[in-house]
């Protein structure tokens, strides 16, 4: 029989191994059966759909796991500023290429390669009940328009650009902030709000909802592109992921398919 000290001890000695094998558990949580870490990509919202697909064909074809973690392009700069060392980012894919030039001019990125454009649009709500046709109904009274927040690219852009030629401040009484792109998108889905304002990408996810392309918004483009980063752990294979992705035939494709245009 073992005394209470020896109890203690054979207690004490079992919790170390158990915490043993729950450090190794979760230093190995993520890695593929070659026990590389995988990729970690901070992408924008507004790319998720393609994105997503590209990622599954470049891990089947690769086999290296690639982790997709998704934001406004304001907050994933911030994020990708931020270096872990025992979770380092690999590749920054923003919504505009405005982002990385900040990235570029704070050190953080080592290689860009131009991906695709996108246009800012109008989404309506399902049915447009309150029968907007054109940007002068955005303004009238009782309507509610979804405009993401200055973190997202579209928000800030669009923003900047109404701003700039005197129409922000007429627009500004119907606008419900939101977070992220998708985030407007789904307010109008749901009819939170009758309209959003989004990129034309982002529309073509929403199905039998009509699109406005007034012409108030044609200076608001994104230019996406994607960096990898300088602290990457390993910047061969997040290279090689960045011009996957900027492949014609690979993920390129998948860009142009999900509605992105060069």
């Amino acid at each position: 029989m073992l005394s209470g000290m020896s109890r203690t001890t054979a207690a004490a000695v079992g919790s170390l191994v158990l915490l043993g094998l729950l450090a190794a558990a979760l230093g190995w949580r993520g890695r593929d059966a070659g026990g590389a870490r995988p990729l970690v990509v901070y992408a924008a919202a507004a790319v998720r759909v393609p994105l997503e697909v590209a990622a599954r064909d470049y891990e089947a074809a690769h086999g290296r796991h690639v982790a997709l973690r998704f934001g406004a392009s304001e907050d994933i700069l911030t994020r990708a500023g931020l270096v872990n060392p025992s979770d380092p980012a690999d590749v920054f894919l923003p919504a505009d290429d405005s982002y990385v030039r900040t990235a570029r001019d704070r050190g953080l990125v080592a290689d860009g390669f131009p991906l695709a454009t996108m246009r800012a649009v109008v989404l309506l709500a399902p049915g447009n009940p309150k029968g907007l046709a054109g940007w002068a109904d955005l303004q009238r009274d009782g309507a509610r328009v979804a405009v993401p927040n200055r973190a997202a690219a579209v928000g800030k852009l669009t923003r900047d650009h109404l701003t700039a030629a005197g129409r922000w401040e007429t627009l500004k009484p119907r606008v419900a902030d939101t977070g992220t792109v998708t985030e407007a998108a789904n307010a109008a889905k749901v009819g939170a709000a009758d309209a959003a304002v989004v990129w034309d990408a982002v529309a073509v996810n929403y199905p039998g909802q009509a699109v406005l392309t007034p012409p108030e918004l044609a200076g608001v483009v994104g230019r996406v592109e994607v960096a990898v980063l300088t602290q990457s752990a390993d910047r061969d294979a997040a290279l090689g992921f960045a011009r996957y992705l900027a492949d014609p035939e690979r993920g390129l494709k998948t860009f142009r398919t999900a509605g992105f245009t060069p």
